[in-house]
């Protein structure tokens, strides 16, 4: 079960393990209720700091876990062995801090299945920047088609890839943000989201802001790197959509132009990391940003004449991928064998993250 960067609820998957060989049972998606959303979106921003809030928030989202799965695990054919919790993401210092809210106990007491949680400390303790962690399943799941390139496009975007059929191989980073910065440009106009990228597509790019927006320090790091709200939320959206404003576009031009920083930096990640003498056989794109036909499109020209092709053409939801990928996370580590790649986040060494709470 994951809860992304865009506080729109929990993913959930479930999925059958036979040695490394995925099988995917069944999918589905659940909101968060307005009140939780916005408590979410306070603390991550920094206007809930209160310890006392947090506790409570961190009760309020192990309860709406724990819904989520008591009404999903009926659905399924047999019982589950685990259940592997992401919770959600409130703050990410790269190297330093990370914290995930939802009490893992609560699902496991009321699920009567052990409950894996806190996936990401591990690798911090290890000198990692706690983040990605999913490369680890694009590897169980696409390692076999290398050299091949993975994209996420959740509320940031993060690339994995895969130059030949070795863990060791793997690569994986942050290149930016994906949708947070047209979901909050949107929200503006009091929509949730941008849908299907119809308002980026009315809109044109504005160059002057895009400029600026280029300049943020974070694109010219080399990977490993991470990066969340911390960054580029409501901040960073606010202003992005001030210089357009300034420069005489409209609320759509600003999304389009935050469509363009998406997949700009995303072929310059591509580019910038791809290992000397490797040509890509395709780059398999998942996340909710993959149906935002606006930001594909544009994807496409940035890395053309790459191949794009989404996850939905290899069996895996393109909105489930992260869910399926925390499964794989939750299922080696109840084996308590290495789950994360410390290539991939700058770990000292692999460990097998995550906090086992049993019912």
């Amino acid at each position: 079960m994951m809860s992304g960067t865009s506080v729109d609820g929990i993913d959930i998957a479930a999925i059958d393990i036979t040695n490394d060989d995925i099988r995917v049972l069944s999918t589905t998606h659940r909101d968060y209720d307005e009140a939780l959303r916005k408590r979410i979106l306070a603390a991550a921003s920094g206007e809930a700091t209160a310890a006392a809030d947090l506790a409570a928030l961190h009760v309020a989202i192990g309860d709406a876990y724990a819904d989520a799965a008591c009404d999903f695990i009926p659905t399924l054919a047999g019982f589950p062995e685990v259940v592997a919790m992401h919770g959600q993401t409130v703050a990410h210092l790269p190297k330093r801090a990370t914290l995930q809210l939802g009490d893992a106990s609560r699902v496991a007491l009321r699920t009567g299945v052990p409950t894996v949680a806190d996936f990401r400390s591990a690798n911090i303790a290890a000198g990692g920047e706690g983040a990605p962690l999913v490369p680890f399943a694009d590897f169980v799941l696409f390692g076999r088609r290398a050299p091949v390139a993975l994209l996420n496009l959740g509320g940031i975007a993060n690339l994995t890839l895969i130059p030949k059929v070795e863990a060791d191989s793997v690569t994986a980073f942050d290149t930016g943000p994906a949708n947070i910065l047209s979901d909050l440009i949107a929200q503006g106009d009091g929509r949730r989201y941008d849908e299907d990228g119809a308002g980026a597509a009315r809109g044109r790019v504005d160059e002057r802001a895009l400029g600026w927006a280029f300049t943020h320090e974070y694109f010219a790091k080399p990977a490993p790197k991470s990066t969340g709200r911390e960054d580029f939320g409501k901040a960073f959206a606010d202003e992005l959509a001030r210089r357009v404003t300034r420069n005489g576009g409209t609320r759509d031009d600003a999304l389009a132009t935050a469509v363009a920083l998406t997949a700009r930096t995303v072929a310059d990640g591509l580019k910038r990391e791809t290992p000397g003498g490797v040509q890509w056989r395709e780059l398999i794109v998942a996340g909710g940003g993959a149906h935002n036909l606006t930001l594909l499109k544009q994807l496409r020209a940035a890395v053309s004449p790459l191949a794009v092709r989404t996850s939905d053409e290899l069996g895996i939801p393109v909105t489930s991928r992260e869910a399926i990928a925390f499964a794989i996370l939750g299922a080696y580590r109840l084996r308590n064998e290495p789950n994360i790649l410390p290539r991939a986040t700058g770990a000292s060494r692999a460990v097998s993250g995550g906090a086992i709470h049993r019912p």
